[in-house]
């Protein structure tokens, strides 16, 4: 069976369909018995409005685009959850998709986007200046990057987490608990400003705690450099791990379990992101939170914000405080 018409309730409640139509509408001049027959027929069809005509007869769709790098990673899964329960607070639907941490892929579902006709975009985008970005600038369309931003891209503002303030806190804990020789993975294949920030956050943090210069290990998402990266860190022999993306860390932890290395005893783990898995491990995984809920909160507000303004406001900017959540991972160094 097809979708019902308002032609299909106007038949069958015989009636004209611009009567049904302004009834629906809460418009003109009908008595209480035509209005309660068009509704009756409504409930009875299970007849649902056209949102796309009612898009093209309003200026508001009611809906937003939100694009994220991949819903299976806990964290941008928790950021999801969070933007799309406050927009359907405020009556919006909200379309998303995920771009694999791949340019071209976050430019077609940005080219998508552009057809629904949608009122405006929260996106974390690849951290480049992409020919599906430019779009969505020369559209004009109500725009937020949340979690990661563009460089070069100043007219869009964004909300992101600062590194700086949980990175201090984490360090600081692992300094007074006898910790000289700290390990760092970073992860700059992701061509992430924000991932690559927290780089530059614990070199500086770094610098000025610890006379012992610290390992800094890169790796991709490939098995292969996950393990070369944790060949590195053992080699030089480091009592602390700090983990700028929560995948590495996960995938090195099961590695340091299968050389039966202790975690809280033998060496001690911090990771970026508060998500659940980190809780249901043994022990439980020290965190540097960004916030993810408010993080998301913020980026709704300022995108509906910048639809609801009568004229184009100049970019706002947005830094969400880290916070270290300290855990059974982290330990006193070990003797030796």
């Amino acid at each position: 069976m097809g979708f019902v018409t308002i032609r299909d309730v106007a038949r069958q409640a015989g009636v004209s369909i611009t009567a049904v139509s302004q009834i629906l509408h809460g418009k003109g001049r009908f008595s209480q018995e035509t209005r309660d027959l068009v509704q009756r027929t409504v409930d009875e069809l299970g007849y649902i409005p056209d949102s796309r005509a009612q898009a093209i007869r309003s200026s508001r769709s009611k809906t937003v685009g939100l694009l994220v790098p991949d819903i299976r990673n806990p964290f941008f899964a928790d950021l999801v959850c969070s933007v799309e329960e406050m927009l359907h607070e405020k009556g919006y639907s909200t379309l998303i998709g995920t771009s694999a941490e791949d340019v071209n892929r976050q430019d077609a579902f940005i080219n998508t986007l552009l057809g629904y006709r949608i009122d405006g975009a929260i996106v974390v985008p690849q951290g480049v200046q992409s020919p599906g970005i430019d779009m969505l600038v020369d559209q004009d369309l109500p725009l937020v990057f949340v979690d990661r931003r563009v460089q070069g891209v100043d007219s869009v503002p964004f909300v992101v987490s600062d590194p700086y303030t949980g990175l201090q806190e984490a360090l600081d804990t692992l300094h007074q608990l006898g910790h000289r020789r700290i390990g760092y993975v970073a992860h700059p294949s992701l061509g992430s400003f924000s991932v690559n920030e927290r780089e530059t956050a614990f070199r500086e943090i770094a610098a000025g705690l610890f006379d012992q210069e610290p390992t800094i290990v890169a790796c991709d998402n490939t098995f292969a450099s996950r393990k070369q990266a944790l060949v590195e860190l053992l080699a030089a022999d480091v009592t602390a791990i700090v983990f700028a993306y929560s995948p590495d860390a996960i995938a090195l932890i099961g590695l340091l379990h299968d050389r039966s290395i202790d975690i809280g005893t033998d060496v001690s783990v911090v990771s970026f992101d508060d998500i659940d898995a980190f809780k249901l491990m043994t022990p439980q995984i020290a965190i540097i939170s960004q916030q993810v809920g408010d993080m998301g909160r913020q980026g709704v507000e300022m995108l509906l914000a910048r639809i609801d303004a009568k004229r184009k406001r100049r970019a706002e900017n947005r830094r969400i405080p880290t916070v270290f959540v300290q855990r059974g991972s982290v330990c006193v160094a070990p003797v030796g």
